[in-house]
């Protein structure tokens, strides 16, 4: 379905536009939305294109085209640094032909509650992600051993309701989990037979980078996978619990 869009893209007017693109994705999944003749009043109000694909479920469950003929909304975006969360093309024939291509840039995200279930809970929404996405078995499974880590670590130290984010380019699949917790990290000793409880350094050995980020309400742990060829983890036999310290 083609959905064109007129009149001014505001604070004001953006919930009127919301339900609108909303309504469309629920009812057809695939809509190729024409701005042309939608003027935007604040760069920033261009984020409410990709949070409207996010909420409608996100590529694929919900596939969505912008044609933008004079590349303000591109502009935009790319300001804004949301330009690769969808695809913008001059004409809506284009628009059309390419609905179904997958943006540059996926995400996807779920709360989890500060109980036992939460690691598993993660696990499942990273599992039906990899499907969607179309992940490798090697890659899928190193992403819940690191998500399983991450969100079990945010129920034990911080106890807090946590988000799961995932974010999916061709180089590398980001993995994030944020807590209500400013408290940091605190080692500990390594445990290569639990499935989980091995922390931060196993994280180090099989992602690309991770981090921490701090927030005034909290912190997000994040951790970076390639993939294009998934790190392994270092075996049982070959890891030194004397050495090797995990959170």
């Amino acid at each position: 379905m083609v959905l064109r869009l007129s009149g001014r893209l505001s604070v004001r007017t953006a919930p009127a536009a919301r339900r609108a693109m909303l309504k469309t994705l629920f009812d057809v999944g695939r809509v190729v939305v024409d701005v042309s003749g939608l003027r935007l009043v604040t760069p920033e109000c261009v984020t409410l294109l990709p949070s409207v694909l996010t909420t409608a479920g996100g590529w694929p469950a919900a596939r969505m085209a912008i044609v933008d003929g004079d590349g303000v909304y591109e502009a935009a975006a790319r300001r804004v640094r949301c330009a690769d969360l969808l695809h913008f093309y001059p004409a809506t024939e284009a628009g059309v032909r390419h609905v179904d291509d997958r943006p540059a840039r996926v995400t996807r995200d779920v709360s989890v509650p500060a109980d036992p279930s939460a690691s598993a809970t993660a696990r499942r929404f990273l599992q039906q992600a990899a499907a969607d996405w179309e992940l490798s078995p090697d890659l899928t499974e190193i992403a819940q051993l690191v998500v399983s880590e991450l969100v079990s670590n945010a129920v034990e130290h911080a106890g807090t309701t946590s988000t799961v984010a995932l974010e999916l380019t061709d180089e590398r699949l980001k993995i994030s989990v944020r807590d209500g917790s400013t408290t940091q990290p605190v080692p500990r000793p390594l445990d290569m037979v639990s499935f989980r409880g091995r922390g931060l350094p196993l994280i180090d050995r099989v992602s690309q980078q991770w981090g921490i980020i701090d927030h005034q309400d909290g912190k997000t742990v994040w951790a970076a996978l390639s993939t294009e060829a998934p790190a392994v983890a270092e075996s049982e036999e070959s890891s030194d619990p004397e050495t090797d310290r995990a959170v």
